[in-house]
């Protein structure tokens, strides 16, 4: 299968479309703080990682054990890759590895500056770091792009009104429909898969993105065997078994 391509589903112009609302906004009464969530295995973590590479915006994950200063050592050393410093020591407090972060982003305006921060719920364990990713869109003109969980829009708002109102904008990703599965099969998989196929695809997990390449794969990996160039559901019928 052809791998990194991040090909134009609903979810993924919808997401977009969430980047393209932020960098329009009136920056000097708005901060560029966003929220994508949804249930595991639409493509989240794909399209942030993806998006990030293509247009050359920061990705950053977090984890159990990411903390304020993690993730403020991990914000700094991307801004100065980002703004073509290369890379920089992040011995300091918290608060100065923020601090000079921040100042780091302030000091570029003519770099765009967008970050995608993958599994944002582990922040909401930590208000320290939560606040701490607030203060940087409160601070500069970056924008934030938080990704989550399929409950996050809710704990958030549970959390902290004051955040979650400064978010404006949302998207929840959805399930995969037939004709995503088909735009995604026809870019990544080596054999042609028929209409019939895509549908049996789409049935079998209903629209689980994960779970649909998983599927993917198989299909190829079984058409490619047998020197088949393009794959229908009759194909798949005539398969041998063991």
């Amino acid at each position: 299968m052809k791998q990194g391509k991040l090909i134009q589903t609903r979810n993924v112009a919808a997401a977009d479309a969430c980047v393209a609302e932020l960098k329009a906004r009136p920056k000097l009464e708005m901060v560029g703080l966003g929220l994508i969530y949804g249930a595991p295995g639409l493509g989240k973590t794909t399209y942030a990682q993806r998006s990030a590479y293509r247009h050359q915006y920061i990705y950053i994950r977090l984890g159990a054990t990411t903390t304020a200063k993690t993730f403020a050592q991990s914000l700094l050393r991307a801004v100065h890759i980002h703004v073509g410093m290369g890379d920089v020591p992040t011995a300091g407090t918290t608060h100065g590895l923020f601090r000079r972060a921040t100042e780091l982003i302030n000091a570029h305006p003519e770099v765009e500056t967008v970050i995608m921060v993958d599994e944002i719920d582990y922040a909401f364990r930590r208000p320290d770091l939560l606040g701490a990713i607030r203060d940087v869109v409160d601070e500069t003109l970056a924008i934030i792009i938080l990704v989550g969980m399929e409950n996050a829009k809710e704990r958030l708002l549970q959390i902290n009104r004051y955040y979650f109102d400064r978010c404006s904008q949302f998207y929840q990703f959805t399930p995969a429909s037939v004709a995503d599965l088909g735009a995604i099969a026809r870019a990544v998989m080596d054999v042609e898969p028929a209409d019939d196929v895509i549908r049996y695809i789409h049935r079998l997990t209903d629209g689980n993105l994960r779970q649909a390449v998983n599927v993917m794969d198989a299909i190829e990996k079984d058409a490619l065997s047998r020197r088949l160039t393009s794959v229908s559901m009759a194909d798949l019928e005539d398969r041998p078994t063991c």
